[in-house]
C-alpha cells in the first residue's frame, strides 16, 4: 500500500503506487478527480482509494456464479434488480462516500444522487456482495462492512472467501435494532437472501479449485 499526496490521472502514472492506493482527501478533491481518472477509484472514510491488479480465477468464478445465483432466486420478482460491479453507490454519513460493489440488489426503481453533472450513483441498494480476496479482505470486512451497514436501504450483506469455502451474512433486523451475523462453510448449507428463498455453498463453488 502506498500513501501519497499525489492524485494520479492516468493509469500509467497510476501503475506506479502498487496494488493500492490510499490518498487523504476532501470530497470535493474526489469530485475533482473522479472524471479526469484513468481508472476507477472510490471515496469513504475521508480517503481517495484505488485498488488494482489482476483478479484471481477464483474471484471471477465467484462474482459470475453469485451474480447467476441471486438471479435465479430474485428474477422471478420484477422489482428486483441485480447489477455488477460497474455500478456506482453513493451513501451519506458523517462522511460522503462512493463504493462499487461486486453485486448489487435494488428493489424498486433505484433513487439517484447526481454527484456531478451527468454521474450519478444509486443510494437504495437493498444487498450489496463483496467477493473478498487476500489484498481486500482486511479492508471490506472492516471500513466497507462498517459504512455498508450505515446505509439505511441495506437489508443483506454477504462476504464470500475465494481462498475458502466460507460466506458471511450480515442480515439486518429492526426489531432487534442490529444485525445478525452467519457464517456457511458446509457445501450442503443453503445461505438465505433477501428471504427469498437461498443458494447451495457447493453450487456457489461448484467450478472454484482452493
Amino acid at each position: 500500500m502506498e500513501v501519497t499526496t499525489q492524485i494520479p490521472t492516468t493509469l500509467e502514472e497510476r501503475l506506479k503506487y502498487g496494488t493500492e492506493l490510499r490518498i487523504a482527501a476532501s470530497w470535493e478533491d474526489f469530485l475533482e478527480i473522479l472524471p479526469a481518472a484513468e481508472y476507477r477509484v472510490e471515496y469513504y472514510g475521508g480517503e481517495i482509494i484505488s485498488v488494482m491488479g489482476q483478479a484471481s480465477d477464483n474471484h471471477e468464478l465467484i462474482v459470475a456464479a453469485i451474480i447467476k445465483l441471486i438471479s435465479n432466486l430474485l428474477d422471478k420478482d420484477d422489482t428486483y434488480y441485480i447489477y455488477g460491479s460497474n455500478l456506482p453507490l453513493y451513501a451519506e454519513g458523517i462522511t460522503k462516500n462512493y463504493y462499487n460493489a461486486d453485486c448489487t440488489v435494488v428493489r424498486g426503481k433505484a433513487e439517484k444522487k447526481e454527484v456531478l453533472p451527468g454521474v450519478n450513483a444509486t443510494t437504495n441498494p437493498v444487498l450489496l456482495v463483496e467477493v473478498l480476496s487476500p489484498s481486500t479482505e482486511q479492508e471490506d470486512l472492516s471500513t466497507k462492512l462498517h459504512h455498508y451497514r450505515e446505509m439505511p436501504s441495506v437489508q443483506q450483506l454477504l462476504f464470500i472467501h475465494s481462498t475458502s469455502m466460507r460466506v458471511t451474512s450480515y442480515t439486518r433486523e429492526p426489531e432487534q435494532d442490529g444485525w445478525l451475523l452467519r457464517d456457511f462453510t458446509a457445501e450442503s448449507e443453503s445461505c438465505p437472501v433477501l428471504g427469498e428463498g437461498g443458494f447451495l455453498l457447493r453450487d456457489l463453488y461448484r467450478k472454484v479449485t482452493f
